[in-house]
């Protein structure tokens, strides 16, 4: 079950600020290119290939997206070493929306 995002967000704001910050700075980047997608079960290569977002590698990317499944945003269909391929066909848009709500008010600074 998925717990509050708000909570979530505190808890990584104070165990993993940088991940936080990471987040914060680039969560409406992650929203368009999950948005955006063409593929129903991409890898990252595949994401940055189709929007090519600016100041974003796909290691950033990868942790954004890892940290998207944390939440219960998105679901990963297969893990690999080299290439998760997310689900996209259950991408949460309300809760990814709600996500951007709260780091957007920047409560926990």
């Amino acid at each position: 079950m998925v717990g509050s995002l708000r909570d979530q967000l505190r808890t990584l704001h104070e165990r993993a600020p940088t991940q936080y910050g990471l987040l914060k700075s680039h969560a409406q980047t992650v929203e368009q290119v999950l948005a955006t997608s063409s593929h129903n079960y991409p890898t990252v290569k595949q994401l940055l290939a189709s929007t090519k977002p600016a100041k974003l590698t796909p290691q950033m990317l990868g942790n954004l997206l890892s940290l998207c499944v944390r939440f219960g945003i998105l679901s990963t269909h297969s893990e690999r070493n080299n290439s998760n391929r997310y689900d996209l066909t259950q991408y949460d848009h309300e809760r990814m929306d709600e996500l951007t709500r709260i780091l957007a008010q920047d409560p926990f600074s």
